[in-house]
């Protein structure tokens, strides 16, 4: 019987296993990336599960000794800034991100990251065309690039706003949220689980580039993703970004809230049991593809549209449950691990780890001003109540919750949703609802003793679950939401609130609407409100630009714990 530290190790080598070969960020030779990097597109076409309004529903299909030949690598300075000016022509259309890996064929540094784009062929408008024929493939290393499109794009000012959903809910956000906001032209465009993210978190986790380069690479990268899916933005003018995954939060929460200070973001959670049991789901229902694992279902391996369509984002089997890097803040969670399946204990230690990452930035709220959505997925998937609401008026909270969601990702709060936008939405949701809670019934059926052993890894984080430090300011649906709680509750945020502070919360919030502190003096629903500095923007307050006096003192909004039940308190979910 291996001991703890040791069974958790072998785990690890596992886990590494898993998301080398589905990242191969080493260079491990090229049997997958026709399907997991996808070096070039082969045509536009909408999957038969994946409609076009505001996403990318492109297909791609990659032969690395064919495009080899029909890939242009370009070394020189000069080369670099005619791609830059080349990718901002407004006149052509914006090239793919299609891979970042060494070159196991470089004959000067095997050491060298690069980066490989993919511009599509353009019609008479210099407009996208559909077509397999004409595409053209560049090779650049990443650093150099990445640093002139970061100063590039940080020079140009934009009308279209960016939302990022974090998740800790082994991806139930990103389906359920990508469901809804492709139902709509006006709810924006959506990149869902970009698998170069998976890339630059293993890169930053490994130590292979400067922290101040990996985020100019996150920057320069999201801008181009933005810019390549400007046109498809409709009348919210917001493109989302659904991140791959709770196991890169911890790596890449931190520093993109660093890159991206003002503009819109979302961390989305659901509790222990319902990610645990979404996990396993992930991780048992997949099947073998063309040497790859991929979820299955969706027509299983029949037929090319899964392997196209899940290439364009990181299996969520693998993100939901290898943490990119081990949890060493907590003591004894090794020991509390090993009493769990290994299935189990990946997916626990992975949601965990993304609570942490949105704890310790909480934590220092008064000088970050990190102010997110904190939205509870119970809330959405219509399983959750407020305190000792009836049962009947749970369906209609679930629609609120959905509605302030959608008010913030799209900055739509003080100009309201159209009425069909909502109908299709609504719809939608209901529509990934039915099809989420039948997947991940089976696997819901935990023993009590079960139960204790999954409860046992979450009580090891005081920040979590005791204490006087719980996961706060989950906005609470309701007509008129606050991003801030009104006040310290006697329970905790997210779990069902006693009646005492909803009374309270009812009378108080109006004034809160907007969110508290600093950030709340910024007009959210103006599109684009973020894409500049707080202090060249028209409604700038003195004090939110930079070279202003630190922030007063304040409550943190952290709830006091320590009166009522923990904030993950299982017995609290339906």
């Amino acid at each position: 019987v291996l001991s703890p530290d040791r069974l958790r190790a072998k785990r690890r080598s596992t886990q590494v296993y898993e998301m080398d070969k589905a990242v191969e960020i080493n260079g491990c030779g090229t049997r997958n990336k026709a399907v997991v990097q996808a070096a070039a597109i082969a045509a536009k076409e909408p999957t038969a599960n994946s409609s076009s309004k505001g996403t990318d529903g492109s297909t791609w299909r990659y032969n690395h000794k064919e495009d080899r030949l029909a890939t242009e690598l370009l070394s020189t300075q000069e080369e670099y800034e005619q791609l830059v000016k080349r990718i901002l022509d407004k006149n052509v259309p914006s090239p793919y991100i299609v891979a970042i890996d060494k070159d196991d064929e470089d004959g000067l540094d095997k050491r060298e990251i690069y980066l490989w784009l993919a511009f599509p062929p353009a019609d008479d408008e210099g407009k996208e065309k559909d077509s397999e024929e004409g595409w053209g493939r560049v090779q650049i290393p990443l650093i150099p690039l990445a640093n002139l499109l970061a100063e590039a794009f940080d020079n140009q000012i934009t009308s279209n706003a960016l939302c990022f959903i974090t998740d800790a809910s082994s991806a139930l956000s990103s389906e359920v949220l990508h469901h809804v906001l492709d139902s709509d032209d006006n709810l924006g465009a959506v990149v869902k689980e970009p698998s170069w993210m998976v890339v630059v978190a293993r890169i930053l986790q490994r130590n292979f580039i400067q922290k101040e380069n990996v985020g100019n690479i996150l920057f320069a990268l999201t801008r181009l993703e933005a810019w390549r899916l400007r046109n498809r933005v409709g009348a919210s003018r917001t493109v989302v970004f659904t991140l791959p995954g709770q196991a890169v939060t911890p790596a890449l929460l931190p520093l993109l809230y660093k890159s991206f200070p003002h503009e819109r973001h979302v961390f989305a959670y659901d509790t222990c049991f319902e990610s645990v049991a979404r996990g396993l789901m992930l991780r048992k229902s997949t099947v073998k593809l063309s040497g790859m694992m991929l979820p299955g279902g969706n027509g299983g391996a029949g037929g090319g549209s899964l392997v196209v369509d899940e290439a364009l984002r990181m299996p969520s089997w693998v993100t939901s449950s290898a943490p990119i890097s081990q949890l060493k803040s907590i003591r004894k969670l090794g020991d509390a691990l090993a009493d769990l399946p290994a299935d189990q204990a990946g997916i626990i230690e992975a949601w965990v780890a993304s609570i942490d990452a949105f704890l310790k930035l909480k934590e220092e709220e008064r000088t970050n001003n990190y102010t997110p959505f904190v939205c509870r997925m119970g809330f959405i998937m219509g399983r959750t109540g407020l305190g000792n609401l009836a049962s009947d008026k749970v369906e209609e909270l679930n629609e609120l919750a959905l509605v302030n969601l959608l008010q913030y990702i799209t900055g739509s709060r003080s100009r309201p949703l159209k009425g069909e936008t909502v109908i299709a939405a609504k719809k939608a949701l209901e529509e990934v609802k039915a099809k989420c809670v039948d997947d991940s019934e089976p696997y819901k059926q935990f023993s009590h003793d079960q139960k204790k052993l999954l409860e046992a890894c979450c009580f090891l984080h005081h920040g979590i679950l005791i204490g006087d430090k719980t996961l706060m300011d989950t906005v609470q649906p309701r007509k008129e939401w606050s991003l801030k709680a009104a006040r310290k509750l006697q329970s905790c945020a997210c779990c069902d609130p006693e009646e005492e502070d909803e009374e309270y919360e009812d009378g108080d919030d109006t004034n809160n609407a907007a969110g508290d502190g600093e950030s709340s003096k910024v007009d959210m629903t103006m599109p684009g409100a973020f894409a500049m500095g707080l202090n060249k923007r028209p409604n700038a307050v003195a004090g939110n630009g930079e070279g202003a006096p630190a922030a007063k003192k304040k409550q943190t909004g952290y709830v006091d714990g320590s009166r009522g039940a923990g904030a993950f308190d299982l017995s609290k979910f339906g």
